[in-house]
This record gives structure tokens, sequence and C-alpha cells, in this order.
């Protein structure tokens, strides 16, 4: 049997007669965290994160909107410095100088110059082996110094277009040599002030733009899109416009906007959590039928802890575990992310140590198809690919490749997460599967331990495997 990518969310919420969980699953007792595998006594180890340098590309990043303006979450006590970026582990940055959005800009600095510090900074990501995406937003700051005026929506006059095509030149010019990858924009679907370009605009402006990024730099990825949440029918539209327009054989990324504080927890967000991944798949699918062979990137995953916003906000926990799931889904359907984290005062680290650990995990790894059966300790089925996706409560699992030959399965609970889980006691089967051994691996805890498994018609079988609302990772060893 055959998997795409996509249908890794071919998923059923198990059952009795009727496709609903059982109403004595509903309170489930608390449970120890740090248990994987029920009747497991081999040792645990701690997980050992690495740093940027010693990773292998995860195809996780950061994302930041400025080098005038420092964010704590990224530069801890506002110094410009590479060092936490580095130890988290991410392999991947995207960022721009003054700034991504037009209410920060500032509007006092240069964009024709680039600060020696802004350049020392730079070249110490490239040299650690950090890909950089820098943004190409423009507010043509020396013009209005001068007293011009900028035109909302944007680009609409040659003369505005040339200077836009100047500082380019001058960007691209300047560090190609330590960026390659260059996006025209960020959300540029933001309408009534400066960001805001309208979408035959857009598209004339990337025509515009790529002949002098591959004069200045013919190896540099060009990215487009960088529209914001999908979840948005303007949103969308916009970016479906550029992926059924002419520019995409000429370009090299589509990017977007995932997941913002997205999850089934929220009535109004729960039917576009679930419907995002067939919403990614159409994206590449249109993209692709429009001469498009390039990469897919998702950018600005986030989930805000309590106490820092009036809006939707979560434990850090919760937090955690949705950045665990968001990454691991956007790595299994071959999407690049990068996310910002805000970090709330009294427990900063949870969500931090679990990017970290994944960003371990995943070094070196590629999407591929492994068919998975899951059954409860009653031999009902919680997942078969073979069965119809249930929205209301689902698993997902996704499975990957290692250089070295090994394998990952990542699975969890789909539903609403919450701080305390216990996992569900599952028999896990994968189908024409063997591997020496099998370890566990908890992201949230950071803990790793080697599984007891069975060979069973040559399939593989992991018994007493407590399924999570949130990815244990299991590695098949060769």
């Amino acid at each position: 049997m055959t998997l795409s990518l996509l249908p890794t969310s071919c998923t059923d919420a198990i059952t009795k007669e009727q496709g609903e969980l059982p109403e004595e699953d509903a309170a489930l007792p608390v449970a120890d965290p740090r248990v994987i595998q029920e009747g497991n006594d081999l040792p645990e180890t701690q997980l050992q994160p690495k740093q940027s340098p010693e990773l292998k590309d995860n195809r996780i990043g950061i994302h930041f909107t400025s080098l005038w303006n420092l964010e704590p979450e990224v530069f801890p006590n506002g110094v410009l410095d590479a060092g936490h970026i580095l130890k988290i582990g991410v392999k991947r940055a995207r960022f721009t100088i003054n700034n991504l959005d037009a209410d920060r800009v500032h509007w006092d600095k240069p964009e024709f110059s680039i600060d020696p510090s802004h350049d020392e900074f730079i070249t110490s990501l490239a040299d650690s082996g950090i890909i950089i995406t820098f943004v190409l937003s423009f507010w043509d700051t020396e013009y209005v110094a001068q007293g011009g005026e900028i035109n909302i929506p944007r680009f609409k006059t040659e003369e505005e277009i040339q200077r836009y095509l100047d500082f380019v030149r001058f960007i691209v010019h300047h560090l190609k040599d330590r960026i390659e990858y260059y996006e025209i924009w960020n959300e540029p679907n933001i309408e009534n002030h400066e960001q805001w370009i309208e979408v035959d605009d857009y598209i004339n402006l990337v025509k515009r733009a790529v002949p002098v990024i591959r004069q200045e730099y013919p190896e540099a990825k060009i990215v487009v899109g960088g529209t914001y949440s999908l979840m948005i029918e303007e949103s969308r539209n916009y970016l479906f416009a550029i992926l059924r327009s002419d520019i995409m054989p000429l370009v090299d990324v589509v990017s977007w906007h995932g997941w913002s504080n997205t999850s089934p927890e929220y009535e109004n967000l729960r039917d576009y959590y679930y419907e995002y991944p067939t919403i990614m798949q159409e994206i590449k699918d249109v993209a692709s039928a429009h001469g498009f062979e390039g990469e897919y990137v998702a950018d600005e995953l986030h989930w805000t802890p309590l106490g820092t916003t009036e809006f939707i906000e979560y434990s850090e926990t919760k937090c955690a575990k949705y950045y665990a799931r968001g990454i691991i889904m956007h790595l299994g359907m071959d999407v690049s992310v990068s996310q910002f984290y805000i970090v709330p005062q009294e427990h900063p680290w949870q969500i931090v140590h679990t990017i970290e650990n994944l960003c371990t995990v995943m070094a070196g790894t590629k999407p591929i198809s492994l068919p998975l059966e899951i059954r409860r300790e009653d031999q009902s089925f919680l997942f078969s690919c073979q069965l119809p996706w249930d929205s209301t409560e689902n698993t997902q699992y996704y499975s990957f490749s290692l250089p070295n030959g090994d394998k990952l399965v990542a699975l969890w609970i789909d539903g609403v997460a919450v701080d305390e889980d216990p996992g569900i006691n599952t028999t896990v089967t994968i189908a024409g599967v063997t591997a020496q051994k099998v370890v566990g691996i908890d992201v949230l805890y950071g803990f790793e331990q080697e599984l007891i498994t069975n060979i069973e018609d040559g399939n593989l079988v992991i018994e007493n495997l407590l399924v999570k609302d949130y990815p244990i990772v299991l590695q098949l060893s060769r």
C-alpha cells in the first residue's frame, strides 16, 4: 500500500458503531506524563539538543521583524547576537533590516546603506550554517525624507517601481555572498497602509524584480507570496491569484503565513484547523499546475501564551504542544517552517525547549510514506490509512527518513490539547517494516526510551504505546 504525503491525515476516530468516542473516555485519569509505553521499565535518557552548527538542515526556522528593533525573545537583553538563535538549533532565519510591518517602520533609517553591526550579524549567521531569507520590504525612507509621499496601494507608478528595483539591486549585490533566499515583500495583501500592493501590481513587481535579482546573483532563490492567515478568504484568494499567474515558472519558493493561534479549542477556528492540510495540498497542486517546481514555506507559526495578549491565548504547555504539531505537520507535507514565540514571564522555557528538541530530532529528515495502523486496547481502530478522516477527533501521523537510513514516525491525537494528557493505550503496526531497535522520543518533556517491539508477519508491532495530544516520535533503526 502506498500513501501520498497528504493522506497521513486519512484518520478515523475510534469507535463504537457511530464513530464517536465512548462516554467513559471523556475523563481519563491523570497519569505520569513521562510514560511513553506502559509496562516498559527500560531506562530513559535525557535528550541533548544540539546547536545549529552541529545539525543538518531541519527545515525549521526562526522569524523576527527587524534589526533596528530587537525582539527580546530572539535577542535577550536587546543585544544583536546570534547566540540565542544558534542555541535553539534552527537552521533557517527570516527577517529584514528595517521592518516587515508598516506600522513599525523606522522612517529615520536609510535603506541604501547597511549598518556595520547588521553586516556582522548576518555574517555570523551565515558562517554558522543558517540559511537566511531576506525579505525585500521597502519603505522608501530616503524619498520620504526628501518630502516625497508614498501612494497607497503601492507600486502604481514607474518611478516607485524603479526605486524599488534600485533597492533590490543594492541589497542582493551586497548580501549575495551570505544570503541565498530573497522574498519579495511581506504580507502585500494587508490593505490601507504602506504594505498594501494590489495583486496585479504585486505580480508585475515580481516580474520586474526577478531579472534584477538574477543579474546580481544567478543562484538566488526567489520567494513570493508571504500572505497572512489563509483562514481569511481574501488572503487565500490573493495567494491563489499569484499561484495561477505566469510568474510561477520564474520563482523558486512559494510562502504563506501558516497557523497563527489556530487550534480546535476555539469553535471559530476549528474548521480551519482541520481544513488547513487540505488547503496546503491545494496550494501545491495549483502552483505545480502553473509551472512551479520549487519549495514551499509556511512562515510565522505561533501560539500565544496566557497573559501576553487579550485575544486568543493558551497555557504554555498547550502552546508547546501546538508548536510541536504544527512543525511536524508542515515538515511531513514537505513544507519548511519558521516561527516566532512569545515567552511569558513566569515559565518561559517549555516552548523553547520543545522547539530545541524538534530541531535536533528532525535534522536531516525527508518526508516519506509508511502505512500505519493503530488500535486501542479493545482492538477498535484508532487509526488506519484505509479509513476516512473524522475531523471531530482524529489521529495524525507523519513519517520521515534520516540520512543514515533510519526512519521516524511522529503521531498524536489531533483534538484539543490539554495540560496533562495521559495518552491512549494503543497497539501500533507499521506494515512491511522491520527494525533492530525502536526508540520513543518525547519532544515535550525531552527524553527518549527504547521501546519493546515485536515482528509479526513481517510487520513491526508496538504494543502499549501511549498516543498523546502532542507528537511522540518513534525512531526505527535498522
